[in-house]
């Protein structure tokens, strides 16, 4: 079993043996802030309250990467800052502040960061969280860290305020947009109009009902076509949504491999059909490989094991691989991007980690243009174009980032690194001053792609 799962299963075994406390504390802390509530009298619709499940509590060990900075099951429970959930749910988009500043007379503010409550003195909340908060989707939301102590232990819980139309909004959101599993590459008309949805509640049911056609249109519209954009949305749909069931079936629970998916598809076209004359035919019979995939069992716990690798003597393939067989037994992420890749072609995982690593090569440093930069230069010239290419490797691994894999994130990389070089070239026209710069714009250029990558 991978060292992985020996973790969350230390995690879990510590979650169930907490889980009564965690009741306890539940009821303490939804009656504390309903006496908050009450004595405000700020209108307020409800106060309720959740634990965290047993499913969300090992989903989320494997997003946030817990097993890289825990060292043990307890060490996971105090990282984990919303063991238990209250939310106040108030009429409007004011009462939330108003219900924010409330909090302030109820605990003590002379200790600042956690602030004990004047009522229980077990009870604190971070009041020196800037709020409201900014969320990864853009848009902002009251949200409050909180810890509670009780025969020794701290039991971390978070504390939301939403209006109606907030919640409304974020069940919508949740439950309509990143819930769903088909496969759809959400462009800026998509995301334009999501935000439409969020800033305008007052049409919310018209405009939630042209972006779900929208979604509609566009899965139930991806046909075989027996072109390149055709067979590349297709493959990428059967991808995820193969492994979104597989990874239900054998985990109860499926990460977003949308992204991940896409560019899995534009590698099984350059690899499988970009030269070949009877592509047509063969994308059906490899559309025919994916569906016989769904009768094959998989078992995402078990750690893949490479024969020895002869590595490419390009070093930036090498380097890559390397990296990749040291991380695809280590983080999830990697480990099912790696599983998904070696079923969908059945050659040698060697083999096929080799192939995978110059394609990915080529598609950020596209070797018929690269190989013409610096040609002036000489000798000089070959050593700067493999010093470009290393940085760009050592910046790709030192992120450890699954990104790196992401269909947008390598085109972004590929545009930037490619505007890089035209600028590098013609800003320097003698060797000596671009070996003179060289440092400088290795860094530059790693920062450029370390920003993409974060």
């Amino acid at each position: 079993m991978l060292q992985i799962f020996e973790f969350i299963n230390d995690s879990m075994n510590e979650y169930h043996k907490r889980y009564a406390t965690f009741e306890y504390a539940e009821v303490v802390l939804r009656n504390a802030i309903e006496d908050i509530i009450a004595d405000s009298k700020i209108p307020v619709v409800s106060v309720y309250s959740r634990i965290k499940s047993a499913e969300s509590f090992e989903e989320k060990i494997l997003r946030n990467k817990f097993y890289q900075f825990c060292s043990d099951g307890k060490e996971t429970l105090d990282n984990m800052h919303d063991l238990v959930g209250i939310t106040v749910e108030c009429q409007f988009i004011r009462n939330e502040s108003d219900i924010y500043h409330a909090l302030f007379n109820y605990f003590d503010r002379n200790i600042r960061s956690f602030s004990p409550y004047v009522n229980n003195p077990n009870i604190y909340l971070n009041l020196d969280m800037i709020q409201p908060q900014l969320q990864r989707n853009g848009f902002t939301i009251f949200r409050i860290d909180g810890a509670y102590y009780f025969n020794g232990q701290r039991i971390n819980f978070e504390l939301q305020i939403k209006s109606l139309v907030h919640k409304f909004w974020s069940e919508i959101e949740h439950e309509v947009v990143y819930k769903n599993p088909d496969f759809i590459s959400y462009d800026q008309f998509l995301k334009n109009m999501l935000g439409s949805v969020r800033d305008n509640l007052d049409i919310v049911d018209h405009q939630l009902e042209l972006i779900y056609d929208e979604i509609s249109y566009q899965s139930q519209n991806i046909q075989i076509g027996f072109d390149e954009r055709a067979f590349k949305n297709l493959t990428a749909s059967s991808i995820s949504e193969f492994i979104n069931k597989k990874m239900k079936d054998s985990m109860g629970f499926a990460l977003d491999f949308k992204k991940s998916a896409a560019l899995l598809s534009q590698y099984i076209y350059i690899h499988e059909f970009i030269n070949d004359t009877d592509s047509r035919i063969k994308m059906l019979d490899y559309l025919e490989h994916l569906n016989l995939l769904s009768s094959v069992d998989i078992d995402f716990r078990q750690p893949i094991i490479l024969e020895t690798t002869e590595i490419p003597s390009d070093p930036f393939c090498t380097k890559l691989i390397q990296f990749w067989q040291l991380i695809m037994n280590e983080d999830f992420e990697w480990h099912v991007f790696f599983i998904v890749l070696f079923m969908l072609q059945q050659d040698d995982p060697v083999e096929v980690i080799k192939q995978f690593a110059v394609t990915y090569r080529n598609l950020l440093i596209q070797p018929a243009v690269y190989n013409r930069r610096f040609l002036q230069l000489e000798d000089t010239g070959t050593k700067i174009r493999d010093a470009f290419a290393d940085t760009l490797a050592n910046t790709l691994i030192s992120s450890r980032s699954i990104k790196m894999v992401e269909e947008e994130t390598v085109y972004n990389m590929m545009v930037r690194f490619s505007h890089f070089i035209d600028d590098t070239e013609l800003r320097y026209t003698t060797a000596e001053e671009l070996m003179n710069a060289l440092p400088s714009l290795q860094r530059d250029l790693s920062q450029t792609i370390r920003r993409l990558l974060s």
